[in-house]
C-alpha cells in the first residue's frame, strides 16, 4: 500500500509494521503472518485471545493478514474506533498465545488512542521498555497485559514519570510470569490499579504501602516472587480490595490486624510464604470473605471462635502451620464450606460432629476435608478425632495421608 507523506495514519500504520518486524525477529508467528504476495489482502488469519484469568483460549479473532494492503483496522487483533477523529484510531492491541518474540518496541507508545495492550503467553524478551509510557499514552492505557513472556530487569521508573494523583487510567497491569527482578516501585501507587499481578517473578523487597494507599482493588496478586516483608499496619488502607494473592513468596512477618479494613475482601491467600505469627481478631471481621488460604506457612495460637462470623467461606485451608488448640464447633456455621485443609497442625480434640452432618447435608460429596486423623507413629492414637464418613483423607505426623 502506497501513502501519502500526510496520510493521518500514516504513524500508527507504521508503528504496527515496525511491531510486527520486531517480534518476528528469530522466527514468524504462528498465525497472522503477511501473504505471500506483497500486495495481497486475505481474511483467513487470526490470533487467539485467553480468558485473562483462568488463561484459557476462549476465542479467535479473525482479520486480515499483517502488512497486507488493507487497512491496519483490519488486522488480526488490531480494533479501531473513529469517534475519537475523522480516521480510524488504533485503541486496542490483542495477540496472545502467538509465538511473538524479540523485544517490545516502545514505539507502541506513539499508539496515544491505545486504551488495552494484551500480549501474554508469547516469547518477548528483554527489558520492559522504560519509554512505553511516554507520549502520555498512559493517560489513555487501562488494561496492560504481559503475562507469560520471558521479560528481564526491573519495573522500569520511568513507566511513572509525570504522573500526577487522577490522570492515569491503567487499572489493571499484569507482568506476571517473566523474569522481572528488583523490587516494587513505591510510585506504582500513582496508578488506579484494581488488578495487579506480579506473581511468578524474582522481585525482592517489601511491599510498598503506596499501592494499598491508591489503589481501589480487585486483584493484587504477588503469588511465586520473592518479597521480603510486607508493612504492618498499611495493608488494609485499600477498603475496596476484594482479592489479595501473596502465595509462593518470601514474604515475611505476621497478618497486620488492618487487614480488617479491607471489608470487601473476599480471596485471601498467603500459602507457601513465611508469614508467622498469631491469625489477627479483625482476620474474622471480614464477613465476604469466601476463600482463606494460610498452607504451608508458619502461623500459630489458636482458631479464633469468632470463626463462625465467616459464613461465605468456601475454602479454609490451614494446613502445615503450627496451630494448635481445637477447632471451635463454630465452625458449624460455615454451610457453604468445600474445603477445611487443618493436617500438619498441633490440632486436638476433634472435627466438631456438628459440621460433619452439615456437611452431609449442604454439599454431598464434593467436599474435601483432610486432618490428621491417622494414629500418630510416637504415640499410635490421632491427633485428632474425625468420623470416617466426614474427613475425605486422615494424615499422620509425618505427613502421610490415606483417603477415606
Amino acid at each position: 500500500m502506497q501513502m501519502e507523506f500526510d496520510a493521518p495514519n500514516l504513524v500508527q500504520r507504521f508503528v504496527l509494521v515496525l511491531f510486527y518486524y520486531q517480534t518476528t525477529r528469530h522466527k514468524p508467528w504462528r498465525e497472522c503472518n503477511p501473504p505471500a504476495a506483497p500486495h495481497a489482502s486475505a481474511m483467513s488469519g487470526f490470533c487467539y485471545e485467553p480468558d485473562l484469568h483462568s488463561g484459557e483460549i476462549t476465542s479467535a479473532i479473525w482479520g486480515d493478514l499483517w502488512l497486507s494492503a488493507s487497512h491496519e483496522c483490519q488486522w488480526a487483533g488490531v480494533t479501531c474506533e473513529t469517534e475519537l477523529s475523522e480516521e480510524k484510531t488504533v485503541v486496542r492491541l490483542g495477540i496472545s498465545w502467538n509465538g511473538l518474540n524479540g523485544p517490545l518496541p516502545w514505539e507502541v507508545a506513539h499508539l496515544s488512542q491505545l486504551t488495552r495492550l494484551t500480549l501474554e503467553d508469547n516469547v518477548l524478551t528483554g527489558v520492559l521498555p522504560p519509554a512505553l509510557f511516554s507520549n502520555q499514552a498512559v493517560l489513555h492505557l487501562e488494561l496492560l497485559v504481559l503475562s507469560s513472556n520471558e521479560f528481564t530487569g526491573t519495573i522500569p521508573l520511568r513507566w511513572f514519570d509525570n504522573l500526577d494523583e487522577g490522570t492515569a487510567k491503567l487499572s489493571s497491569l499484569w507482568i506476571s510470569s517473566n523474569r522481572l527482578t528488583g523490587t516494587i516501585p513505591s510510585e506504582m501507587g500513582l496508578l488506579p490499579l484494581k488488578e495487579l499481578f506480579l506473581e511468578n517473578n524474582d522481585l525482592t523487597g517489601s511491599l510498598p504501602m503506596e499501592i494499598f494507599q491508591r489503589a481501589s482493588g480487585v486483584v493484587n496478586e504477588f503469588s511465586d516472587g520473592i518479597l521480603g516483608g510486607i508493612h504492618p499496619g498499611k495493608a488494609g488502607l485499600d477498603r475496596a480490595l476484594e482479592y489479595l494473592d501473596l502465595s509462593h513468596t518470601g514474604i515475611s512477618g505476621s497478618l497486620p490486624s488492618e487487614v480488617g479494613l479491607a471489608n470487601s475482601l473476599t480471596e485471601l491467600y498467603a500459602s507457601g510464604t513465611n508469614m508467622n505469627g498469631t491469625l489477627p481478631e479483625e482476620l474474622y471481621g471480614l464477613g465476604n470473605l469466601q476463600v482463606l488460604a494460610f498452607n504451608g506457612c508458619n502461623f500459630t495460637g489458636t482458631i479464633s471462635s469468632s470463626l463462625g462470623v465467616l459464613t461465605r467461606l468456601s475454602w479454609l485451608h490451614l494446613a502445615n502451620n503450627n496451630f494448635h488448640g481445637t477447632i471451635p464447633h463454630e465452625i458449624e456455621a460455615l454451610t457453604m464450606l468445600s474445603q477445611l485443609l487443618v493436617n500438619g497442625n498441633q490440632f486436638t480434640g476433634s472435627v466438631p460432629v456438628s459440621f460433619c452432618e452439615n456437611r452431609f447435608v449442604a454439599l454431598q460429596d464434593v467436599s474435601k476435608v483432610v486432618a490428621d486423623c491417622l494414629p500418630n507413629e510416637e504415640t499410635g492414637v490421632p491427633t485428632i478425632e474425625c468420623a470416617a464418613d466426614c474427613c475425605t483423607s486422615c494424615c499422620d505426623n509425618t505427613g502421610v495421608c490415606l483417603s477415606n
